[in-house]
């Protein structure tokens, strides 16, 4: 072999590594964003299931902030509570005003942060924070509250 042979073969090597190692990343990014928008969009769908009057409310229990969100099956009243736990969005279902343990909720989506805020009567942001940092954020606004 001569000399050309290698340069190419070795510059070949090293482009294959680049390759891999960008994407790598671009899937490592695209992992993130997803779990961002999938947090995202579950809070959204949620609210929308349970848009109807006074069955949506933000509220700190234990020094959780949670969304709670209520409905009545069978004469009995039960609340979905949406909540940042422990790096996870979470959701328990539970009879109203039984007692809460925040890690008996099942895990929705891994997210650094994820954040609640009633901004006006009936509207919502909510957010959610990636282990880079970066951030998503979507309002919500409730059909049944009147304007």
């Amino acid at each position: 072999m001569n000399i050309i042979t290698w340069v190419f073969a070795v510059c070949s090597l090293a482009l294959v590594a680049v390759g891999i190692m960008e994407y790598r990343n671009i899937a490592m990014t695209n992992l993130e964003t997803y779990k961002l928008r999938t947090s995202l969009s579950y809070v959204v769908t949620k609210v929308r299931m349970f848009d109807s009057e006074k069955s949506v409310e933000l509220k700190n229990v234990n020094g959780i902030e949670m969304l709670l969100l209520y409905e009545e099956a069978g004469g009995e009243e039960y609340e979905t509570a949406v909540y940042w736990y422990d790096g996870k969005l979470m959701e328990y279902y539970h009879e109203k005003e039984s007692a809460f343990e925040p890690q008996n909720g099942f895990t929705v989506v891994a997210v650094s942060a994820f954040d609640f805020e009633q901004i006006g009567e009936g509207l919502y942001r909510i957010a959610a924070t990636d282990a880079d940092g970066c951030n998503e954020s979507m309002y919500i606004c409730l059909n049944s509250v009147e304007r």
